[in-house]
């Protein structure tokens, strides 16, 4: 989802019971898990460290909750500051942590009606949730909370605003899950919206291979597709490598994962994303186990 949607969502609960002064500290826990994208280049040096990526650790329970806290001691060690009192009074409080909190939990939960998904539940697990309902940041969702943010900015927004904004918000979402359990009951595989609502990419499989659907809601199937799951290797030597840090950071970022074993070595990649079938995320599509000598 995109920041101004996220804060925008974050506002709504605050401005309906009129406490618009923590509004500040719920649009900061709104954006401040997106502080992932700062950690990129960690898992380019330690594939070890895949999980501290955009839509990694600080979107977890656990790290919203992390972040929070810590927002709230920068804010309660800044407000200390002169210059800070002066120009920006702040009266420390338990409204103003969950405020960011609140916004923080919400981003999260945004987050998890799209795909890739998202590990709610690290460290525990470092498995991905989602409801699949969308295909990543909605244009539409984008155009209305830019639409009804000027509105506020510009103080021209009440209560009436904000129960259209909501209803507008909570029929979009109800849409989208209603058109993907369509296609699911359509299709029996997992349903992957596209930027078009119409079209889907449907992932079948079994223990041997994926089978991969390109569905229309009005033209039905127009493409399909069979990967092999292990082709010259057995799923036991494959799981061999299950711990290699490459391939735990390439199967975090892959919808599916497929594994080839020829003379050179043993390729492991996503042939959905390698195949740019679907675009996100781009990095670590494959990778390639060599054999010395």
């Amino acid at each position: 989802m995109d920041s101004i949607t996220h804060a925008f969502a974050a506002s709504l609960p605050l401005l309906a019971i009129g406490s618009v002064s923590l509004v500040p500290f719920a649009v900061l826990g709104a954006i401040v898990p997106d502080i992932d994208i700062l950690f990129e280049v960690m898992p380019k040096n330690n594939p070890s460290d895949y999980i501290f990526i955009h839509g990694g650790i600080t979107h977890s329970f656990a790290g919203v909750v992390g972040i929070s806290i810590t927002a709230f001691i920068m804010i309660g060690g800044l407000s200390r500051l002169p210059v800070v009192q002066e120009k920006f009074p702040v009266c420390i409080s338990y409204g103003i942590f969950f405020a960011i909190l609140g916004g923080a939990v919400l981003h999260i939960f945004l987050d998890y009606l799209a795909y890739p998904g998202i590990p709610l539940l690290y460290p525990f697990s470092t498995g991905k949730y989602t409801a699949g309902i969308l295909h990543g940041p909605s244009l539409f969702l984008l155009i209305m909370s830019s639409i009804f943010l000027s509105l506020f900015i510009l103080n021209k927004t009440d209560r009436a605003h904000i129960r259209i904004y909501l209803a507008i918000f909570v029929c979009f979402i109800l849409f989208h899950a209603g058109l993907k359990l369509y296609v699911t009951l359509q299709t029996g595989g997992e349903a992957v919206p596209g930027i078009n609502p119409l079209r889907w990419l449907i992932i079948q499989e079994d223990d041997s291979e994926y089978i991969i659907l390109e569905y229309h809601l009005i033209h039905g199937v127009s493409d399909k597709k069979i990967f092999e799951k292990y082709i010259n290797i057995s799923a036991e030597e494959a799981g061999m490598y299950r711990n290699v840090p490459e391939i735990q950071r390439l199967r975090y970022h892959s919808y599916i994962t497929t594994v080839e074993k020829d003379l050179s070595g043993i390729t492991f990649r996503d042939p959905l994303r390698e195949s740019r079938r679907i675009m996100y995320p781009r990095n670590y599509v494959r990778y390639c186990v060599n054999f010395s000598g």
